[in-house]
């Protein structure tokens, strides 16, 4: 047996035995609340409840809890840190601000890989440059910019899967808030209600970033439903 079969052996076994993690679905999600090894959703669960099931840690015992890790945000662009942790597969997924995202180890705090979107000049923040979450499903983990845009990346890698824009961030437009997912689609908003903009919330297939539907949330504004190809369809939605 020549050394080049035995390490084809030794890479098949190993590839036999490494643990295989199942994808985020649409019943796990739904779940949330309810499973405690796990946190999906921003939120804690599609009701937005943040309550959690555990009883390890109670009002009896608290009181000895003591840091395990810590991890620093990065120099001066700290600044304000409002996102709830995602935890997955031994990861924590946490956004910070001027949108990076991050995800962790969560037995060591070790940083395992960093997103650092390219902002343009111009952009218009109207609550400081803060990000509050991203979302999670099948491989992907998603979070908003502050120019506008949706983006999707690889969660075991950091690596860009699909990027989207939401609008025009000289326009005032941004987005800050964590996206949900529902059915497997991504649900945003957008912000800039400060300088003007039209409300609205889109409808995005998670796993491409195609634009499924648009709704205003200002009365007077047309919605609409979007096909295949991208084209709009002729049964609209209509606005508030």
């Amino acid at each position: 047996m020549n050394l080049r079969y035995k390490l084809g052996i030794v890479a098949t076994a190993v590839l036999l035995t490494a643990p295989v993690f199942a994808q985020v679905t649409d019943a796990m999600i739904e779940n949330d609340a309810a499973s405690t090894g796990d946190v999906l959703t921003s939120g804690l669960g599609t009701q937005g409840q943040r309550f959690s099931t555990l009883t390890k840690v109670n009002t009896k015992n608290v009181v000895n809890l003591v840091p395990a890790w810590s991890f620093s945000f990065g120099g001066e662009k700290q600044r304000g840190q409002e996102a709830q942790p995602l935890v997955y597969n031994g990861r924590m997924f946490v956004t910070g601000s001027y949108s990076r995202l991050f995800a962790i180890d969560v037995k060591t705090g070790a940083k395992l890989w960093q997103y650092d979107h390219r902002l343009p000049e111009g952009i218009m923040p109207c609550c400081d440059v803060v990000n509050r979450g991203a979302a999670l499903y099948g491989n992907l983990v998603i979070f908003g910019t502050l120019d506008a845009q949706l983006v999707a990346l690889d969660q075991e890698t950091g690596k860009l899967v699909w990027k989207e824009k939401i609008d025009d961030y000289q326009g005032g437009y941004s987005s800050s808030a964590a996206p949900l997912i529902a059915k497997g689609l991504v649900l945003t908003g957008v912000s800039g209600g400060e300088f003007g903009v039209v409300g609205r919330v889109e409808a995005r297939d998670a796993k491409t970033g195609r634009l499924v539907w648009v709704r205003p949330t200002v009365e007077g504004h047309m919605g609409y439903r979007f096909d295949e190809s991208g084209a709009k369809s002729d049964n609209g939605v209509s606005g508030a």
